[in-house]
């Protein structure tokens, strides 16, 4: 793979991503980096998630190395492909996964193997599964042209953070796994005061809009329920 990038994919006439390791093996693809010749014809390092403990997520040699690429999650399906999509609170791992994939591996992209399946984002009658809304939490908000932003990951037991922002607009991913509702309060940078809408899902709701909350002095409080994914919009 080192010597096509090398020697053939300088001429292709667009973009190129390698290695897709399937567990994201980075022997796999650290020799690309380590070549300045290859490194300098693939646009996109590319990884499968099958497997790959949470640990293993951050990819320090990316960090030094891959400026100017895209580093992508091309493929998975979490937790397995057992279990039916609609299983609560299990569905909650798919959020938590993209959570860490984002924060932790600094991955741009979040690709699910297979849409339509008993396991996937989507049921085979076409609705939307528990794991699909933990996805879609993300993607209905979180558009192109959206970056990440800095966010206290994991500010108590159990609970995760991820924040994204594009212009003023601020879309904040809170997940709750605990059994019991949680107090969180958020501080935001820069924004003073906000009609905050928010959604939710929890093992009665699917993407349900909840209840508008109001931001003042840059702060707002939140009761996150039990066993749940919500979404803040701000601005």
């Amino acid at each position: 793979m080192v010597r096509f990038l090398r020697e053939n994919a300088g001429s292709i006439n667009t973009r190129v991503i390698a290695p897709e390791s399937f567990q994201y093996r980075k022997s796999t693809s650290d020799p690309i980096l380590n070549d300045a010749v290859a490194l300098a014809n693939v646009d996109i390092i590319g990884a499968h998630l099958y497997g790959t403990r949470p640990e293993d997520f951050p990819y320090p040699l990316f960090r030094e190395k891959g400026g100017g690429k895209e580093l992508w999650m091309t493929e998975v399906y979490h937790p397995n492909s057992t279990d039916s999509a609609d299983l609560w609170p299990q569905a909650l791992d798919v959020g938590e996964h993209i959570h860490r994939a984002l924060v932790h591996g600094r991955f741009q992209t979040y690709v699910w193997w297979y849409i339509r399946r008993s396991y996937g984002p989507m049921r085979e009658n076409g609705q939307i599964s528990k794991r699909g809304a933990n996805m879609a939490h993300f993607s209905t908000w979180v558009r192109p042209g959206y970056s990440r932003i800095t966010a206290t990951a994991n500010p108590q037991s159990n609970v995760y953070i991820t924040a994204f922002k594009s212009g003023s607009k601020i879309v904040i991913v809170a997940i709750n796994k605990n059994s019991s509702a949680v107090y969180q309060p958020f501080t935001i940078r820069d924004i003073v005061s906000a009609t905050i809408p928010t959604w939710v899902t929890t093992g009665a709701r699917t993407l349900a809009q909840d209840k508008t909350i109001t931001m003042s002095n840059g702060s707002f409080d939140s009761q996150l329920p039990a066993l749940s994914i919500r979404t803040f919009v701000v601005g």
